[in-house]
């Protein structure tokens, strides 16, 4: 019998190395030789998108904001502040969230830039979610069985700070524009959700008011597992997104799904919508014989806009579409290296692709080339003036009623074609939309750390007709759950 703490025979290694070795040696290598410093990311990383959006963005440089820059500034000093007490990835995220949100701009945005690489995120609930209705009025609308709180109970405080000061401290600050009611639809539910952000206090006892009589709750936060999120998180924005296509309903109604503009042509929204468009070309007369049309932007968060342009072209004419005028009087392109790079990323997707209008990637060329001519004279921007052009006429008369339905989360290139659409004819029916500022069309950078990327504008409209930060209201608002659509197409007959 070998003695109790006899040597590790050797392996079958040709060196004769214990494989217990091995193994100790291969753990080392597969486990990380040190820990993060989120402080150090976040610091290096502030920076990075200070610089990257006094370089490339068109904000730093426009007479018509002069408080840009500092506010850029100001960003940079919170989060380099922060870094002095970060040691998460959740202050690091939401350090730079905030810095973001800051600027009130849905084209201004940190994101994680690689989703598998990510640190998981240890969320927290108290077992029942609340949104704001469409009175603004924030209620319980999913729960967990044992919840000390019935869904439709209204919340009235945390902590002794009121339900409408608590959200726009707690959830605002985190992601901007949050005197959009799109906004606080899209992002309320997130106030009973903690996701580890040190940077906010989460509450701990709240008074709700259930069934006209107010109820103290001691909050008891528990993990809010995967599957809490799939179960809760759509009851808590009920947000339907039909696929990419046309139908006709039993009565004769023609409903054509526009759920997405997503701008890269590979991309299936791409491969849906160009046979979508070749399909109305062909039968727009049947189209426009139907009782109505309905235009379905539910779920749509924009892209390309030419998307909608050609939609437009193609359901009312050329001659009508060509007689719109909602654009810009003109665009200003940041003139600097990263929007060149950028122009030159798009100009090779769209030669790549033999179906790409020829005038689009002529005008990628011609804005590429000005953008260039102007870091050459030392100038700011790159100018783009539109041809000036009448006001629209009165919309063509159609037989079918055209119906435009929006959600909150119509933005961007949603809100163009809206525009478009509206200028048209078409009657706007769901809900009020999102918003977006006279900035434009991003970058992508990835932050030094490797952990945040941004989203950074290159241009901004000169005399666009549609405001800075100003939503879509529909002429008929939708009373009912927009996700339900078998109760939407009933009720848009009825209009």
């Amino acid at each position: 019998m070998p003695p109790l703490y006899a040597p590790d025979p050797p392996s079958a290694h040709p060196q004769g190395r214990p494989m217990k070795h091995l193994l100790a040696a291969a753990l080392l290598i597969a486990l990380p030789v040190h820990a993060e410093d989120w402080a150090s990311d976040l610091r290096k990383d502030a920076q990075a998108m200070h610089d990257d959006i006094a370089r490339n963005h068109p904000g730093p440089v426009d007479p018509a904001n002069p408080g840009f820059a500092a506010a850029n500034d100001r960003g940079l000093k919170l989060a380099l502040t922060r870094a002095q007490t970060t040691t998460t990835y959740g202050g690091y995220r939401f350090a730079l969230q905030a810095y973001a949100a800051s600027f009130d701009d849905g084209h201004l945005a940190f994101s994680p830039a690689d989703l598998a690489k990510e640190p998981k995120l240890d969320l927290q609930w108290p077992g029942f979610l609340t949104n704001f209705d469409r009175n603004d009025v924030q209620r319980v609308v999913s729960r967990a069985a044992d919840a000390p709180v019935p869904n439709g109970a209204r919340l009235v405080a945390c902590d002794g700070v009121d339900a409408t000061t608590l959200a726009a401290r707690n959830v605002g600050t985190q992601y901007g524009r949050w005197n959009l009611h799109a906004t606080r639809v899209v992002r309320g539910a997130r106030l009973f959700i903690d996701p580890g952000n040190p940077w906010i206090q989460r509450p701990r006892h709240c008074t709700f008011e259930v069934d006209g009589k107010p109820r103290d709750v001691d909050l008891a936060w528990r993990p809010f597992t995967d599957a809490d999120g799939k179960l809760h998180l759509p009851a808590a924005w009920h947000r339907a997104a039909e696929p990419i296509g046309l139908r006709t309903l039993d009565d004769g109604t023609v409903w054509i799904a526009l759920s997405d503009f997503d701008g890269d042509l590979d991309h299936p929204a791409a491969k849906a919508l160009t046979p979508l468009i070749a399909q109305v070309t062909a039968q727009r007369a049947t189209i426009l014989a139907a009782p109505r049309v309905v235009l379905d932007l539910r779920g749509n968060t924009g892209g390309n806009s030419e998307w909608a342009m050609r939609i437009a072209e193609a359901l009312w004419g050329k001659e009508a579409f060509e007689k719109v005028n909602v654009n810009s009087t003109s665009v200003d392109w940041r003139a600097s290296t990263g929007v060149v790079d950028r122009l030159s990323e798009i100009l090779a997707m769209e030669e790549s692709h033999p179906g790409t209008p020829a005038t689009d990637i002529e005008w990628i060329r011609t804005t590429r080339a000005g953008v260039i001519a102007a870091m050459k004279a030392h100038k700011p921007f790159y100018h783009s003036a539109n041809d000036p052009q009448p006001p629209t006429p009165a919309p063509p008369r159609t037989h079918a009623r055209i119906y435009m339905v929006t959600d909150a989360g119509c933005a961007s290139a949603c809100l163009d074609a809206a525009d478009v659409f509206l200028a048209l004819g078409a009657i706007h029916v769901g809900e009020e939309t999102s918003a977006d500022t006279l900035y434009m069309d991003v970058r992508t950078p990835v932050l030094p750390s490797g952990y945040g990327k941004l989203a950074v504008a290159m241009k901004v409209y000169r005399g666009r007709p549609r405001g800075n930060n100003v939503p879509l209201v529909p002429s008929h608002p939708y009373p009912g759950d927009l996700a339900d659509t078998p109760t939407l197409e009933r009720w848009i007959t009825t209009l």
